[in-house]
């Protein structure tokens, strides 16, 4: 077995396709190559950044990848990298050291690259692994907010509680088209992305759903969880910033063009806003653990970085819906 570090210019086509089998075999997936191929290369360096594990025969059975981006600490640039698609094919899963070595490995060749930090959002499964053996430090978690539109399908409980349900989300909306007149748009973060044309261009592929209309831009995406239909507003901005109409204008457009039961958003929501509620948190569907490590701990302008409340963080930054 041998842990190869690379970027992914540097795969061999022996490496392509085992990577891409071992992936979908892992993940019960069945993406094809050029799906990979824009993940990794699509990015502000034109590459991410890899550790493989390769057995004998030179195939791919595992991997942990990074991929850089752009984010601004207050007016400072600076290059964040997200990691993703961390794997081990099942039969070569003999040594539970084996993705901290992967990872303490590639870490090397991040620091060369100059990528301050590494983000994650782990799973329920990855999380204490990460978290206990790698080290990786707590940020926060990301809260949940969303728009009921048929409560009776959240529930599985038809009938008479979807009129209800409905009927309240036309009152909130009504509501909401004169209180957005008021105002009200996200605060500054110390840290978030910075929202390139490359970016979002790269973001928002075709299975995204993008309106933009007078200043404003709304990218969502349409997913069946189990039988509820959700729409995910990932990105929602008027001229540049999220804002109570911008929102009030995304969730109008959705529940006009689509049937959907609920609408969701994930992330800070730091102004008022009558559309969306908290989800308690014994009602989240998931925990969304934000998890980083400081690569560079020398850099003093980063020691507030594990402070939840200075990152603007939410779907949009990782490509998990």
């Amino acid at each position: 077995m041998e842990i190869k570090v690379c970027t992914t210019k540097e795969w061999t086509e022996q490496e392509w396709d085992s990577y891409i089998t071992s992936f979908n075999e892992v993940f019960e997936r069945g993406y094809p190559k050029e799906y990979f191929r824009h993940k990794y290369l699509a990015t502000l360096d034109g590459c991410s950044y890899h550790a493989l594990l390769l057995n004998d025969a030179g195939e791919a059975v595992g991997a942990c990848s990074v991929i850089p981006y752009h984010y601004r600490n207050s007016s400072v640039e600076f290059k964040n990298g997200l990691a993703v698609d961390v794997f081990i094919v099942e039969p070569y899963r003999t040594d539970p050291l084996m993705l901290r070595r992967m990872y303490k490995k590639l870490t090397k060749l991040l620091v060369v690259k100059s990528v301050v930090a590494v983000m994650a959002v782990p799973n329920a499964t990855a999380y204490p692994y990460w978290r206990n053996v790698v080290k990786w430090k707590d940020v926060g978690s990301l809260r949940y907010w969303v728009v009921p539109v048929r409560v009776g399908n959240i529930v599985h409980k038809s009938g008479f509680i979807n009129l209800f349900s409905r009927a309240y989300c036309s009152l909130i909306l009504g509501i909401s088209s004169v209180l957005c007149l008021l105002g009200g748009h996200q605060k500054n973060y110390k840290y978030s992305i910075i929202e390139s044309e490359l970016f979002l261009r790269e973001r928002f592929g075709s299975d995204y759903c993008c309106e933009e209309n007078e200043g404003i831009k709304n990218c969502y995406r349409i997913v069946d969880e189990e039988g509820v239909r959700t729409a995910y507003l990932i990105y929602s901005r008027e001229n540049g910033t999220l804002s109570f109409r911008s929102l009030y204008k995304g969730v109008s457009h959705i529940l006009k063009h689509h049937d959907i039961d609920l609408i969701l958003y994930v992330g800070p929501l730091s102004f008022f806003q009558s559309l969306f509620f908290l989800v308690p948190r014994k009602f989240e569907p998931k925990l969304l653990p934000l998890t980083c490590d400081l690569l560079l701990p020398q850099e003093n302008s980063y020691n507030d970085i594990w402070d939840f409340s200075n990152w603007d963080f939410g779907l949009l930054n990782y490509d998990v819906r």
